[in-house]
């Protein structure tokens, strides 16, 4: 297949990019590396001669890594004028560079070296944020940082009245500073309430996420911003992994190390679900079935549990977005219904009617798998 992959290796000023073709013999051809200036008139540049290279039937995409945010000028400049983008993830990148086995490290061999891995590859289409997740996104990500300086000027505060003869001046700082966190935490949670409140069809989605026992409105906005509305995802496998919260297994012949969730993810998904994760062992009766049981099995590690319970808000989170749909403490998550089916769920019996579109891939169960189970249990 004729391919054009364009690598571009990012920074804060520059970045460098390499044109390679893959023609129709197989063979692959460098037609040329260049440096451009981050900026308006460098990305316009930059395209126009990164198109002087296409020819007739041949396919081009830019494959750029995710370098915090520099890449994004860059993306959205390349999107707005209908190109193909393909935004990669910086370790893939690194451990694509090591199977080569280059010892050299500059902008332009990492170019070269992009543009040879979306020319090898197919990768998946870059896709801007929608405009009102991105704002919460930012007011969210916002949130979590000021939470923790205000916790740490409060525990900065404890000790300076614990002290012996602390400076006045210097207590007087500290509660100011703390005073002006809580202002800021209280601005930016009604700037969140108000951007929800504008999307009626946002705004009933995630009440029905609230009716999860556990989760409340600031973490259900937390997860669905860092997930783009969990757009991201086609099934729950993809989901949990992009969280961190899949498990990894170190394992050789008669060795068997410790298994552990991989943190490979987004940390702040991590964040929200921790102090939910405690409340639902408590209120939410299908989740505290599954801690006790865990920290049954594991009573020296109880926070197995926890991580357990985590992992089930974030799947049910998804599931209920996806169907659009309330959650119900009766459901039977491991039995397919019948329509003569009549069960005992956790509450009583009742009998269970049959659920629409059983084939849809968001209907995925939050069942563990063998892996999963091992590490758990």
């Amino acid at each position: 297949m004729k391919k054009i992959s364009v690598g571009i290796d990012i920074s804060m000023d520059d970045f460098y990019a390499c044109i390679k073709i893959r023609t129709q013999t197989g063979s692959i051809k460098i037609k040329g590396t260049r440096s451009f200036k981050n900026t308006e008139n460098g990305f316009k540049e930059f395209l126009k001669w990164a198109l002087k290279a296409k020819e007739d039937d041949y396919s081009v995409i830019f494959v750029m890594e995710a370098t915090g945010v520099y890449y994004e000028n860059l993306a959205y400049f390349l999107y707005a004028n209908k190109q193909t983008v393909a935004v990669i993830l910086a370790n893939k990148v690194k451990n694509y560079i090591k199977s080569l086995n280059i010892k050299t490290k500059t902008d332009k061999t990492d170019s070269k070296s992009i543009a040879g891995f979306g020319i090898e590859r197919e990768l998946d289409k870059w896709q801007p944020m929608s405009p009102v997740y991105k704002n919460l996104r930012d007011l969210c990500r916002e949130l979590l940082s000021i939470k923790k300086d205000l916790q740490r000027s409060r525990c900065q505060l404890h000790a300076m009245n614990k002290s012996h003869e602390k400076l006045e001046s210097i207590v007087a700082l500290k509660l100011e500073q703390i005073k002006f966190y809580e202002k800021a935490i209280d601005i930016i949670k009604e700037e969140i309430k108000n951007a929800v409140n504008k999307d009626e069809t946002l705004k009933e989605k995630i009440r029905k996420a609230q009716t999860i026992p556990g989760l409340g409105f600031e973490t259900v906005v937390i997860l669905v911003c860092e997930t783009n509305g969990f757009a991201l995802f086609d099934n729950i496998r993809q989901l949990v992994s992009y969280a961190g919260l899949d498990v990894t297994f170190k394992e050789s012949g008669n060795y068997k190390g410790k298994t552990r969730i991989s943190k490979r993810g987004n940390s702040r998904i991590r964040q929200a679900l921790f102090m939910p994760s405690m409340s639902a062992t408590r209120a939410n009766y299908p989740i505290k079935k599954l801690y006790e049981r865990i920290c049954d099995r594991n009573p020296d590690i109880k926070r197995k549990g926890i991580i357990a319970g985590m992992r089930k808000l974030l799947i049910l989170t998804y599931t209920l977005w996806k169907k659009d749909e309330e959650y119900d403490i009766k459901y039977q998550w491991n039995k397919e219904p019948s329509s003569n089916d009549t069960a005992m769920p956790f509450f009583g019996p009742v009998t269970i009617k049959k659920k629409a579109e059983q084939n849809c891939s968001a209907l995925d169960r939050p069942r563990f798998n063998e892996l999963t189970e091992a590490f758990f249990c």
